[in-house]
C-alpha cells in the first residue's frame, strides 16, 4: 500500500530531492578544456555517475587545435559548459568549481598563539602585507595548520619559547569570483563552492602519506606545484609553462602540424628508443626545465625549515607524457607516482582501461567532487 506521502506525490519529490542532494559535481575549467566529474554518495562511498571533457578548440578559434590553450570569452565558456553538461548527461544543478592557482593568493604566515577573535584580527591585519591588491577587493579564507613534528619540538613544555601557529592564507579577487558565477549561471548551473585547485588536486592525489610530498600538476599553459606535509597543503608555486610547450616544440622542430605533434608527444614521450630518439631530444630539455623549477621550489621550502620530500606525485595532461615519471625519479631520487584520482571512487569494471588512460588529467575535477565526502 502506498504511503500518504506517495499518494500525494511527495514521495517521488522527496526521493528526487535526496537523489539530487547526494550528487556532487566538480568542474575544472582549464585553459585548453573543461573537465567535469559527477559522484553519487552511496553508503558513504563515492560512486562515479559520469565524467567528461570538452576541448575549447572550437570555442576559442575557428581553426583551433585540440590541446592548445585558448583565451575564450565568457559567453563561449558558458556555451561550452552547457554542451559538456548535455554530452556527459550530468544531473546536478550545483557545481563545485576550481579557481586557478594563478588567479589566487596562497601563502603561510607565522603568528603568536592568540584567542580566536584576536587571531582573526591579526590575520586580517597581516594579510595586507601578503596580498598585492587591496584587501577589500578579495575574498579571504584561512586555516590554522596543525603543527609539524619540528614545530611541536620547538614549542614544547619547558622549551622556553613562545608558542606560534602557522596560518594558511587564501585569497581570491572578488571580480574572479563574480566572473565564474556569471559563466555558470548562464550555463544553467549554480556554484555551491569555490576551491583553489591546489586543494582539489591534493585531495585527489594523497592517500595515507604522512611524510612530505610534492605534487606537480602539469596543465596545458601552466605548471602548478604543491607541497603537503602530513597530508596538509603547506606551500604552492606556479609558472606559465605547460604541456602545450612540448607540442609546439615538436611542431616547430619536426615541421609537422600541431595535431600530429600532440599525438606524437603522447605516443613517444621521452622514452629513449631508436625510433623515438628525435622526439625525446626535443622534449627532454623542456621536461628538465620543469624539474629544475620544482627543484628550486623544494630548495626554497627547505630553506624555510621544511622537511625533505619522500615522494612526488605528478598529474595533469602533461603527466600522460610517456617516460615523465622515470625522468623525475632520476632527477630527485625518490618514489614518483602518476596520480590516479579514480582509485578513490567506485566505477564499473569495464571503464578501467579508459579511466587509466585519462586519470591524471581528471585529478582536479574528481578532487572537487570529493570535497563533500
Amino acid at each position: 500500500m502506498a504511503s500518504i506521502l506517495e499518494r500525494l506525490g511527495f514521495g517521488r519529490r522527496i526521493r528526487a530531492l535526496l537523489s539530487q542532494e547526494s550528487r556532487f559535481l566538480g568542474v575544472d575549467v582549464g585553459s585548453s578544456s573543461i573537465k567535469l566529474a559527477e559522484l553519487r554518495k552511496e553508503k558513504e562511498r563515492a560512486v562515479l555517475e559520469t565524467y567528461g571533457e570538452l576541448s575549447l578548440a572550437r570555442y576559442g578559434a575557428a581553426d583551433g587545435d585540440v590541446g592548445r590553450s585558448f583565451k575564450v570569452v565568457d559567453a563561449k565558456l558558458s556555451e561550452a559548459l552547457k554542451d559538456l553538461i548535455q554530452e556527459s548527461q550530468a544531473k546536478s544543478k550545483k557545481a563545485i568549481v576550481s579557481i586557478p592557482l594563478k588567479n589566487s593568493f596562497l601563502t603561510t604566515m607565522e603568528l603568536p598563539e592568540l584567542s580566536s577573535d584576536e587571531l582573526k584580527e591579526a590575520i586580517m591585519f597581516e594579510a595586507r602585507k601578503y596580498i598585492p591588491i587591496p584587501v577589500a577587493e578579495v575574498a579571504i579564507d584561512w586555516w590554522v595548520l596543525p603543527p609539524t613534528s619540528k614545530d611541536q619540538g620547538s614549542s614544547s613544555i619547558g622549551s622556553g619559547k613562545r608558542k606560534f601557529v602557522n596560518v594558511l592564507l587564501a585569497a581570491v579577487p572578488k571580480e574572479v569570483v563574480e566572473k565564474y558565477k556569471d559563466i555558470f549561471r548562464n550555463a544553467g548551473l549554480e556554484i555551491s563552492a569555490f576551491e583553489i585547485e591546489a586543494f582539489s588536486f591534493s585531495r585527489a592525489s594523497l592517500k595515507q602519506e604522512f611524510g612530505t610530498v610534492m605534487m606537480v600538476d602539469m596543465g596545458a599553459s601552466a605548471t602548478k606545484m604543491i607541497i603537503a606535509d602530513a597530508g596538509v597543503v603547506r606551500a604552492s608555486h606556479s609558472f606559465d609553462r605547460g604541456s602545450q610547450e612540448f607540442t609546439l616544440a615538436l611542431s616547430q622542430s619536426l615541421s609537422i602540424d600541431f595535431a600530429r605533434a600532440e599525438i606524437l608527444k603522447r605516443e613517444s614521450g621521452i622514452i629513449r628508443k631508436p625510433e623515438t630518439e628525435g622526439v625525446a631530444q626535443v622534449l627532454e630539455p623542456l621536461v628538465d626545465y620543469m624539474a629544475s623549477e620544482a627543484e628550486r621550489f623544494l630548495i626554497n621550502w627547505q630553506r624555510h625549515g621544511g622537511r625533505a620530500i619522500s615522494k612526488i606525485i605528478i598529474g595533469g595532461g602533461g603527466a600522460l607524457l610517456a617516460g615523465s615519471a622515470d625522468f623525475f625519479v632520476k632527477k630527485f631520487g625518490v618514489e614518483v607516482a602518476v596520480v590516479n584520482p579514480f582509485s578513490k571512487v567506485v566505477y564499473p569494471a569495464f571503464l578501467e582501461p579508459a579511466l587509466k588512460n585519462v586519470g591524471a588529467a581528471f585529478a582536479n575535477a574528481i578532487g572537487l567532487a570529493l570535497r563533500e565526502f
